[in-house]
């Protein structure tokens, strides 16, 4: 099983041992530095002050040598012990009461000399040198441990941003993540990272509005079916409202199907080709008064007179699945919005106008149709909603929609195709 490590420990771990790796050898190099040292320059020092020694002895003068230095010749009976044996060359001999000597075997002209120099303080010296290496490397160490750590809050520092913005981003919210990473491998990752998040999020988004689309949608053909099968259910019908009433069914039963296909086309952010083909043409007048017979009901406790007039041709080469859907919620918020008056289709050379005789517009709604978003709340309802659906509708198609007040009294809602 792995340790369950944090990438910022492991950063500051592999820092922390790099930097003791890094003391450590420096303190063994010294340790080797100073032997060199003690056994080469030393040496050469003792040599010297044996070779001055003896220089003097055969001039006839009395050698002057340091207090802690002791010159013994092959006669002389009071050598130490602990020289007994030794080889020629130089010896490093420490005895158990601490003390510590160089000892230098030489033969000079057929004479072997031993000279003894008492070496206690230089490897007094030579411990505390040790001592102080090894408190300053342990203090360096400690020093890196700190650095480590705030270079390791540094280097990961926009990965910890980076999750806590996604922990937080939700449907509505997912174009919050400001990309101001440097063009690095933590810039990278976090590219890679907002890439799929803002791919995961546009899912869901096209999920809430297909979900929000089609219920929203679907109440105008359901209605239709509701109320036809309880005017069915009644025997006092003659055969041809029977029929019309089948008519009405069959012919809202064909309308949720092209809503479904419709906004499964919408959802995918996918362009029906085949509608939007110039060889395809809808005819607005017919389309204008299928919707006014749909959404009639909705107008039957208000006093509202239903208009289409003609300004140009009726065929016109749109979608009509996607056109229907826009002028059904354009029909429907203008009768949301009026009491009594009229509401008139008006059909133009490339496009047409929705007009009502209602409360007018909203700052908001003509913020939302400008660029802005609107965000549907329970006080909007299904004109919120509708209208968020007319907008996305005409960006999908590329249709140019713009909202203003009229010039005697309600709303207006031009669509140019």
């Amino acid at each position: 099983m792995k340790a369950n490590i944090s990438l910022k420990n492991r950063i500051i771990i592999a820092f922390t041992i790099q930097t003791l790796i890094i003391a450590i050898t420096a303190f063994f190099m010294l340790k080797v530095y100073v032997g060199y040292i003690e056994e080469t320059l030393l040496y050469e020092h003792l040599s010297k002050d044996l070779d001055a020694y003896v220089v003097d002895l055969a001039n006839n003068k009395i050698p002057l040598l340091s207090e802690d230095v002791q010159i013994f010749g092959k006669k002389r009976s009071d050598i130490p012990e602990f020289t007994k044996g030794l080889d020629i060359g130089v010896h490093e001999i420490i005895l158990d009461t601490g003390i510590s000597y160089h000892v230098l075997i030489k033969i000079i002209n057929g004479t072997k000399f031993t000279l003894i120099k008492d070496q206690t303080a230089f490897e007094i010296i030579e411990e505390e040198i040790s001592q102080y290496t090894l408190i300053i490397l342990t203090i360096f160490t400690f020093i890196s441990f700190l650095f480590s750590r705030s270079l390791a809050n540094k280097i990961i520092r926009p990965i910890i941003d980076l999750s806590d913005k996604v922990s937080t981003l939700n449907v509505d919210n997912f174009n919050t993540i400001k990309l101001d990473y440097p063009d690095d491998e933590i810039g990278a990752l976090v590219k890679v990272v907002y890439e799929h998040v803002n791919t995961i999020n546009l899912y869901l988004q096209r999920e809430k509005w297909f979900t929000g689309d089609i219920s929203h949608e679907l109440r105008t053909p359901m209605m239709i079916i509701s109320s036809s099968m309880d005017i069915l259910k009644l025997n006092a019908i003659t055969p041809e409202q029977q029929n019309e009433l089948y008519y009405r069914i069959d012919d809202a039963i064909s309308n949720v199907n092209e809503l479904i296909n419709t906004f499964l086309l919408l959802a995918r952010g996918e362009i029906n080709t085949n509608n939007n083909s110039h060889n395809n043409f809808c005819n607005i007048h017919t389309l204008s008064n299928v919707i006014i017979n749909n959404l009639s009901p909705y107008a039957s406790n208000k006093n509202i007179e239903f208009k289409v007039i003609e300004e140009s041709v009726m065929d016109m080469p749109v979608n009509s699945g996607m056109f229907s859907i826009v002028l059904t919620n354009l029909v429907k918020n203008a009768i949301l919005n009026t009491e009594k008056g009229t509401i008139s289709i008006v059909i133009h050379d490339n496009g047409i106008t929705v007009k009502d005789t209602g409360k007018g517009l909203t700052a908001r709604i003509k913020q939302f149709i400008n660029g802005d978003e609107l965000t549907v709340s329970k006080k909007s309802g299904s004109q919120g909603l509708g209208l968020s659906i007319v907008k996305r509708v005409c960006e999908k198609e590329q249709w140019d929609i713009t909202a203003y007040d009229s010039d005697v009294v309600g709303a207006c809602f031009t669509i140019k195709f």
